[in-house]
C-alpha cells in the first residue's frame, strides 16, 4: 500500500486498541497452537515465543499507527523474512497470524476504530503475503 493511505489512528482508537490487545494476542497464540502445531518447528519454547513475538508485532503496529509511519511494519516484515526461519518459524504462519491477528481485532473493537486501523493490518497481510509468494 501507498504510505499516502496511512493516517495517524485517533488516541481514542489507540486507547481501545490498548484495551484489547491482550485479547488479541491471547486468542492468536491459541489459534495458533492449535492449528500449527508450531512446536515441531520452533520446539518446546514455541508458545513463548509466539507470545513474545505477537507482543512485538503489537508495539510495531501501535508505533506505525501513532506516527502514519506504516513503513515501520514493512521493515519489521523484511527482517522478519530472514531472521524468523532461524528460529522454526515460517513465513506462512507468519501471515497466517496475521490474518488471525486482523481477525481479533475487527471481532473486539468498534467498527469506526477497527476501519481506522485496517490499512495498517492490512498492509501487513498484504506484505507477508508478498513475501510468502516470492518464496514459492
Amino acid at each position: 500500500m501507498a504510505d499516502n493511505v496511512y493516517r495517524v489512528v485517533s488516541p481514542e482508537t489507540l486507547a481501545a486498541f490498548d484495551k484489547v490487545r491482550a485479547e488479541v494476542e491471547n486468542d492468536v497464540l491459541l489459534r495458533c497452537l492449535a492449528e500449527d502445531a508450531p512446536e515441531q518447528t520452533m520446539g518446546p519454547d514455541a508458545e513463548a515465543m509466539i507470545k513474545s513475538g505477537l507482543g512485538f508485532v503489537s508495539r510495531m503496529l501501535r508505533a506505525a499507527m501513532s506516527f502514519s509511519a506504516g513503513e515501520i511494519l514493512a521493515d519489521e516484515m523484511e527482517w522478519g523474512k530472514t531472521r524468523l526461519p532461524e528460529y522454526g518459524v515460517s513465513i506462512s504462519m507468519v501471515l497466517k497470524n496475521f490474518q488471525r491477528y486482523t481477525e481479533s481485532l475487527s471481532e473486539r473493537l468498534p467498527a469506526a476504530a477497527f476501519g481506522e486501523i485496517r490499512p495498517y493490518v492490512e498492509s501487513m497481510i498484504v506484505g507477508q503475503r508478498g513475501i510468502v509468494e516470492s518464496a514459492e
